[in-house]
């Protein structure tokens, strides 16, 4: 049978089937959620014949009714670090500016946000920085939109340490070179590790001083549609108050979608992410409903799978150098050298299966390491300088946080007993097993050759000699996904023939295709966040001068 999909349907449905996407059915571990046919006919909506995707790709039934109308010439969804600057400097630009809010605080989540400083940095490295994303993203970066934050970063996250401060949220800045190409790259990073609360703490200040300078800020206030003239633009959003009451932010230069991702919202994930199936939810309150509003109103969703951040190692366990991994029964399961934190959840799946995907620890392994483990950093750095790490940031990583014994069998008790104290509920260490496993691994590295998993012999270090270290490493929660609606060099959100919708906007994480890879690369740290600040602040002062 052959289904026509109309171009008013690609509005409707966000250009699925102009990307190819396969329907929800088809996709491993998704189960089976409601079909756009059947959320429709429950609407008593008419199935337009794109009946593949889930129940929430659905038509949405119009929202006529308002409670007030608020009249605004910037309207942006979200209070984040995309929103905040993005309401910034569009009220710079002399813009009336609306922030709604789905819930009661403006709210971050990172603590660390990356820059190129151009001062240091000349232009060919500047370009070798954007291929190095390019090449991290799989290829799959849109570099009119890398090209943004790199030469717009600097002056981004200067205003935002500035704004924080004057609340007395102070940053401590964090400065790295990265080389690639042969160009060195000068980066320059905010910093918010020392603060309680982390990044939250300056984004509530900034937010305060933003209202005090004349935004007006609507907290639980979710946006649930998109307002449209008969042509397809965008004139407002429609948001619900916390009595159910609809009211209308109608924009007349445009709205900016800074609502962030979809990660609490497990059938979304379960359709453009099932790979992050097992892992811990980091949030209850980015449920992706702004990101549905724009796909009805005819924005269109990267192409799946998105790239996804599984993070959770605290800066004293992850040591990213490739001894000896074992799983938590203390068996070797792969080739060290993938060790950087950003990649682990990719050894996981079995893991997560063996417990029902209910036990996001059963992500967790340990990394067996020599004393003389230090003696190999330098090295190991400068041959693989994009996978070899033992900072976060300025926190370099503390031996004393890990699990020490004197003995093989004394070490396998003790991670026995951290595991428990931790939680882990699958590990069971055998000390004869973990003996065996340390005792095969010391005969490859004595032959220079791995016959188990072809480790390059440089990184075959034996563990012998004591006293010995198990380091407890890898990631369990979820804290983002990195694939948003597609827009085009301006943040302008496209339709499904890659059309600029007119008035509407996605910044941060709303916006797909700065990222592209299955992972979240963590070789340019605070990258994310860096974007997202960037990406607000540019588009925030475009929208407003128009």
């Amino acid at each position: 049978m052959t289904t026509t999909v109309t171009r008013r349907d690609l509005f409707k449905f966000g250009g699925l089937a102009a990307l190819g996407v396969a329907g929800a059915s088809t996709l491993a571990g998704c189960g089976q959620p409601k079909t756009v046919a059947e959320a429709a006919a429950e609407k008593g909506l008419a199935d337009t014949g794109a009946s593949a995707g889930p129940a929430f790709l659905a038509p949405q039934e119009p929202i006529t009714e308002f409670a007030e109308t608020h009249e605004y010439d910037v309207v942006v969804v979200g209070a984040g670090e995309s929103g905040l600057s993005a309401v910034h400097t569009a009220l710079e630009a002399g813009a009336r500016v609306a922030c709604v809010q789905n819930i009661n605080a403006a709210q971050t989540t990172g603590n660390m946000a990356a820059s190129i400083d151009l001062t240091q940095t000349d232009e060919a490295a500047v370009q070798a920085c954007v291929s190095f994303i390019n090449w991290k993203s799989d290829y799959r970066s849109n570099r009119g939109l890398v090209n943004i934050w790199a030469h717009n970063s600097q002056e981004a996250l200067a205003w935002w340490a500035e704004e924080a401060a004057k609340g007395g949220v102070e940053s401590k800045p964090h400065d790295a070179v990265l080389s690639y190409n042969g160009y060195d790259i000068h980066l320059h990073a905010n910093t918010y590790f020392h603060v309680e609360g982390n990044h939250n703490a300056a984004a509530t200040v900034i937010a305060e001083n933003l209202a005090a300078a004349g935004a007006e800020f609507f907290y639980n206030m979710p946006c649930k549609q998109l307002a449209t003239d008969e042509s397809g633009a965008v004139t407002g959003a429609i948001c619900e108050d916390a009595d159910g009451a609809h009211h209308l932010f109608t924009a007349t230069k445009g709205v900016i979608l800074a609502c962030g991702d979809y990660s609490s919202n497990q059938e979304m994930l379960d359709y453009y992410a099932p790979d992050t199936k097992g892992f811990s939810l980091f949030t209850d309150f980015r449920d992706g409903s702004a990101l549905v509003a724009g796909m009805n109103a005819g924005a269109i969703m990267t192409p799946h799978t998105h790239t996804k951040m599984i993070h959770d190692e605290p800066a004293a366990v992850r040591l990213e150098m490739p001894f000896l991994f074992v799983d938590q029964e203390g068996n070797r399961f792969m080739d060290e050298t993938c060790c950087r934190m950003g990649y682990m959840n990719n050894f996981a799946r079995p893991y997560l299966a063996k417990a029902g995907f209910t036990d996001s620890t059963a992500a967790k392994f340990f990394s067996l390491v020599p004393a003389n483990w230090e003696s190999f950093y330098e090295e190991w750095k400068a041959a693989s300088p994009y996978d070899i790490s033992q900072y976060n940031g300025d926190n370099k990583v503390n031996p004393e946080k890990w699990i020490t014994a004197d003995t093989i069998e004394g070490l396998a008790e003790a991670m026995n007993a951290y595991a428990a104290e931790n939680d882990w509920k699958l590990t069971n260490i055998d000390a004869a097993v973990l003996a065996d496993t340390v005792a095969r691994y010391n005969e490859l590295c004595a032959a220079g050759r791995d016959e188990d998993f072809g480790k390059a012999a440089k990184y075959l270090v034996p563990i012998e000699g004591g006293p010995y270290y198990a380091i407890p490493r890898g990631s369990n929660k979820l804290p983002a996904i990195l694939g948003g609606l597609v827009v085009d060099s301006n943040h302008q959100c496209l339709n499904g023939e890659f059309e600029p919708i007119s008035g509407l906007y996605a910044v941060g994480n709303a916006s797909g295709q700065f990222f592209g890879g299955v992972d979240y690369p963590m070789d340019i740290e605070g990258l994310s966040i860096g974007r997202a600040i960037t990406s607000g602040y540019y588009t925030g002062r475009l929208v407003a001068s128009l």
